[in-house]
């Protein structure tokens, strides 16, 4: 028993730790760590919600504090060295060992460098900033604010920046990995965090009296296992870190070159997502949370069918490009870009038609949870608008590494800059013209010049966000893929648009039964009690998910029909991959 029980950790050591080249095989395989990591992120959001809901000041105050640490990190750590420092390590990597641990550990300790003078900066401008930035959206909700509200937010800002810092160290810890091939440890470790946000919630929550600090010790635990979880494999590798800064190197001079664009680029984003942070909440202060549960729902479809095949295919693309395998490069952008679209739009589809059943399995399942209808409702409506751009940002992401695994970052520069500059015109003009709602209903958008140059008081105004996002995801994709196909690469377009038309035609009809069976039962959706209290046994729950299992089985059911019937290429593709797991399950595909 004892040998089967080694024999069986060997095996499973050596599935982590192995290789993995191929693309289609990692993506999947990637799918796990990821999924898993969108589950357990999902639970702390359950529990955050049945705590806090989304009117608890504290709750917001802590996403409202959070913002900008993130952005630093994601700009500065995970940001000019996220994706573009692979190929550039690839190539350091070809000249030897020692050339490899030099540049690695320059471009770690030149991050880390800016990183802290930039939070020693924040940290003593912090309670003069925050209230600068909150008042420049002169919101209703910024009147509201006391000059203690703004002092915890001061005080949770300064205590986020060390373990941003964590984090950000251990995504150098996965990049040095992904080099050698290696993408599920470091896939694992977001799960390992979101253990560590989980375990601390429910221990010091209830020791804390309900206190948002306990979110904050959450983020420290969570961002401790991050990294230890890498720690391992690191070492096996034999990866080193060095005490230099080696700035003269050619390597890092190129870094420079390429990675102020890319840089500047990444910013671009990060600055949409804390610009909306605090347009939310100069909209209404509970806007934060209902932003922050939206969009904790909209990334899961995204991530697990955009981010595993942009991160899966990079290391790939960035060899091909070295060895100039153009036409190579070709096959893997068109195959991957359809692969994407096949798996994202009926999910995609399924999440727009019931996306207040998912709401209410998502974060309304526990007993005496502050989490209400009216939140379920005000969560439901951004989320829609979140949905219409999910299958563009899944592309997005895809071409961006794309781009930098060619090495070129003036092109995404350009884009993203283009498209900051719209998201945030766009953000304040349909989230003014949303705030003049009467309800969460598209019916009631009255188009007037004065209602979108004008602010309403109506929460509904944050689904305006949701949809500038959308459009500017919209945006860059087409963008990215117009300039890819100009300047690099000329693409199959004919091939594309009617692979593209087969999939989008098979997922309308899928939205569409969906959409006319939901109708059919929806008034359970709004059939929960006010509040879950301890009467609550759950029988609402059961019966919502059963019903919106049978709808969503039908939906894909339709979808694999139609694209059977339409002779969808990728349908033949995964029915080949997923042959032989279903074989040993002892079951036809």
């Amino acid at each position: 028993m004892t040998k089967i029980v080694q024999r069986k950790i060997k095996q499973i050591n050596t599935l982590l730790s192995k290789e993995q080249t191929h693309i289609l095989q990692t993506a999947f395989l990637l799918m796990i760590p990821t999924l898993l990591t969108k589950v357990t992120g999902q639970l702390f959001n359950l529990l955050a919600a049945s705590y806090f809901g989304t009117q608890d000041p504290g709750w917001n105050q802590f996403i409202i504090a959070n913002a900008i640490p993130e952005l630093i990190t994601n700009v500065f750590l995970a940001g000019a060295v996220g994706s573009l420092v692979i190929p550039i390590l690839i190539s350091a990597k070809n000249e030897g060992k020692e050339t490899f641990y030099r540049v690695y550990s320059t471009i770690i300790n030149l991050s880390i460098l800016v990183f802290v003078l930039i939070s020693v900066v924040l940290f003593i401008s912090a309670g003069a900033l925050i209230p600068s930035i909150i008042n420049i959206f002169g919101g209703e909700a910024s009147q509201n604010i006391t000059s203690s509200d703004y002092v915890r937010i001061a005080n949770m800002l300064r205590a986020l920046l060390v373990p941003q810092m964590i984090l950000g160290i251990s995504i150098f810890v996965s990049n040095g990995i992904n080099v050698y091939d290696r993408f599920l440890i470091p896939n694992f470790a977001p799960l390992f965090f979101n253990i560590g946000r989980i375990l601390s919630l429910l221990i010091f929550l209830p020791i804390l009296n309900n206190s948002p600090w306990a979110v904050i010790i959450g983020t420290y635990v969570g961002s401790i296992l991050h990294l230890i979880i890498q720690l391992p494999l690191y070492r096996s590798l034999d990866l080193k870190w060095l005490p230099v800064v080696d700035i003269h190197s050619k390597y890092i001079k190129e870094l420079g070159v390429l990675g102020i664009p890319r840089m500047f680029a990444l910013a671009s984003e990060h600055i949409v997502l804390t610009f909306n942070k605090f347009l939310a909440y100069g909209i209404n202060q509970v806007g934060p949370s209902a932003l922050f549960y939206a969009n904790s729902i909209s990334l899961v479809i995204p991530t697990l069918f955009g981010f595993t095949f942009s991160y899966a295919s990079y290391p790939t693309l960035s060899r091909l490009f070295e060895s100039q395998e153009l036409n190579k490069v070709k096959d893997i952008v068109q195959k991957t870009l359809q692969e994407i679209l096949f798996l994202a739009l009926p999910f995609t589809m399924i999440f727009t038609a019931m996306r207040l059943p998912v709401v209410r399995l998502t974060y309304g399942l526990l007993p005496n949870t502050n989490f209400d209808l009216e939140a379920s409702s005000q969560v439901a409506w951004i989320l829609m608008w979140f949905s219409l751009g999910w299958v563009f940002l899944a592309g997005k992401w895809f071409m961006f590494r794309l781009f930098y695994a060619g090495k070129n970052t003036l092109i995404p520069f350009g884009v993203a800059l283009s498209s900051l500059v719209i998201t945030i015109i766009l953000g304040l003009i349909f989230s003014n013209l949303m705030s003049h709602n009467n309800d969460y209903a598209i019916s009631q958008i009255t188009f007037t010049i004065d209602n979108f140059l004008t602010r309403g008081s109506h929460p509904a105004g944050i689904g305006g966000i949701a949809l500038a996002m959308s459009f500017s995801y919209f945006f860059e994709f087409t963008m990215l893929l117009y300039f890819f196909h100009k300047k690099f690469i000329k693409l199959d377009l004919k091939d594309i648009f009617i692979q593209t038309f087969k999939k989008f035609l098979s997922s309308l009809i899928m939205f569409l039964i969906m959409y006319f069976i939901y109708k059919m039962w929806n008034v359970l959706s709004y059939s929960f009690p006010d509040r879950a209290g301890p009467q609550y046994r759950g029988s609402t729950t059961l019966n919502l998910a059963i019903l919106t299992s049978i709808t969503v089985s039908t939906g894909i059911a339709v979808y694999i029909l139609m694209s059977a019937l339409l002779k969808v290429e990728e349908l033949k593709i995964f029915r080949k991959f997923l042959e032989p797991v279903f074989k040993k399950l002892k079951l036809r595909i």
